[in-house]
This record gives C-alpha cells, sequence and structure tokens, in this order.
C-alpha cells in the first residue's frame, strides 16, 4: 500500500494552564527546555508538526506505534523537567485519534478535555491499529486511556454544545442532559466516567480555563473577563479562580502585566 493511502496519526499535547501563573523568567526557562525536550522527542519518533504555540502542540505521524511511544516517552520526561515543588504544573495532555481531517484534529484536542489523572487518552481507531501494527500487543496500561467509540460520540455531542453555551451565565445544568437526549443520572454517570468531574464541575473548570486564556492574552479587565466567562458574580469567579490557579486574578495580571 502506498504511502498516501497509509493512516495519519494526530497528536495533540497540552501543558496545563497552571504555567500561565508563573513569573516571567521560570516560565520563559521552563517553556525553554519544555519545547527543546519535545522538539528532540518528536523528531527521534518521526512526528512533524502541523502548529505550536508556548502550551499546544499538534503532531502527525506515520505509524501509529510512533504516535503511541512517543506519547508514553512524552508523559515520563516531563515529570523530569517540571519544577517538583508544584505538582500543579506538572500537567501533561495527550490525545492521539486516527485521520489528518479537521474532525480528527478536533477529537484529539477534545480528548485533552477528558484527560483523568495521568492518563493520556487515545481513540479505539488508534488501539486497534496499534494492536494490528504490533501484532496483538494490547495496549492495556494504567496510564493509556481508550476512548470507545460511544465515548467518542458523547464526547463530540457534549463539546460541541459546550462550546455554544459555555459563556452564558444563565445556563443551567439539567440541561446538558436534555440537550443530549439523556435522563439527568444517565449523563451524571457518563461525564463522571468520562471526565472524573460532575456536570457544575466540568462547565466551571471549562470556563476558568477559558477566562485564563482571556486573562493571559489581555482580552479586557476582571470584570468583563468575567462576564465574558459566565460568571454573573466577580467575587465567585475571583474565589473559583484561586480555588483552582492558586492566584487571584488580580495578582495574575500584575504578574504578566
Amino acid at each position: 500500500m502506498s504511502s498516501s493511502k497509509s493512516p495519519i496519526y494526530i497528536m495533540v499535547i497540552e501543558t496545563s494552564n497552571f504555567l500561565h501563573r508563573l513569573e516571567a523568567n521560570q516560565f520563559n526557562l521552563f517553556t525553554q527546555k519544555l519545547h527543546n525536550g519535545i522538539s528532540n522527542l518528536l523528531k527521534k519518533f518521526d512526528g512533524r508538526i502541523l502548529n505550536h504555540n508556548d502550551n499546544t502542540y499538534e503532531v502527525t505521524f506515520n505509524t501509529v506505534t510512533n504516535a503511541v511511544l512517543c506519547g508514553l516517552k512524552l508523559r515520563s520526561n516531563f515529570k523530569y523537567i517540571t519544577p517538583k515543588f508544584d505538582k500543579s504544573i506538572r500537567d501533561l495532555k495527550l490525545g492521539i485519534a486516527e485521520g489528518k481531517s479537521n474532525n480528527s484534529k478536533l477529537l484529539a484536542s477534545r480528548m485533552c478535555e477528558v484527560v483523568v489523572e495521568d492518563k493520556f487518552v487515545v481513540s479505539e481507531a488508534v488501539k486497534i491499529a496499534y494492536e494490528k501494527e504490533n501484532r496483538n500487543n494490547f495496549i492495556n496500561r494504567d496510564d493509556i486511556k481508550i476512548l470507545t467509540v460511544s465515548e467518542e460520540q458523547f464526547l463530540t455531542q457534549l463539546m460541541n454544545y459546550l462550546e455554544t453555551i459555555w459563556n452564558d451565565a444563565g445556563f443551567k445544568v439539567y440541561s446538558f442532559s436534555e440537550s443530549l437526549g439523556l435522563s439527568t443520572s444517565q449523563f451524571y454517570r457518563k461525564l463522571k466516567t468520562l471526565t472524573g468531574k460532575s456536570p457544575s464541575e466540568f462547565l466551571r473548570n471549562y470556563r476558568l480555563k477559558q477566562a485564563m486564556n482571556m486573562l493571559h492574552t489581555k482580552k479586557g479587565n476582571i470584570t468583563e473577563i468575567a462576564e465574558k466567562a459566565g460568571f454573573n458574580s466577580l467575587t465567585y469567579f475571583s474565589k473559583c479562580f484561586k480555588d483552582t490557579f492558586h492566584i487571584l486574578p488580580s495578582k495574575y495580571l500584575q504578574q504578566h502585566a
């Protein structure tokens, strides 16, 4: 079979938003080490970088084995180049999907939203391809989460809907299940299994992640960003931000002004 017809595997790498709260000199030193380490590993496993910035990479691989082994090595190495004193930033999220379409990129990116504990996520198609390429040497590891076809469908529906309502301060969490055609208990169970979070936690964390990005790119003052992120109380926003990122939004802005 010609290489043009061979499957392509796309990996999305995402480092924690906690990195944004490092002092500028710490951030620069860390990201230099991070990028050097990632670039060297990608080269070793024949990964081709499509896009990257300080916190994300989109990479393609011609073989599924290289993609999976590179993912395992990236997770292992990441722990050695991050500050040991602060576990909150030692967080590397990885998703691997089959194909090179925008849908495949989107799926791999969304996989990073559902990483639980220290696992990285691969689609069921990636698992099947890996086992075929390695003569039934199964991916059966504690540090890899296999996203089943039904979970993939649920994730796609969830994120498609979430991206339309996340900044609506009047949104009620029970509307999730209604919009996805599930009972409240079915939705809760599926989401908890996939993400480890309740619906309210998942929505709040997504909003805070978007707020952090807006603060980092200076898309407004704190009050404006809280509103844009779907928080109708500045006090509650500041509390949630502090609880999650261990820094007040005002202090964060001071550090990155």
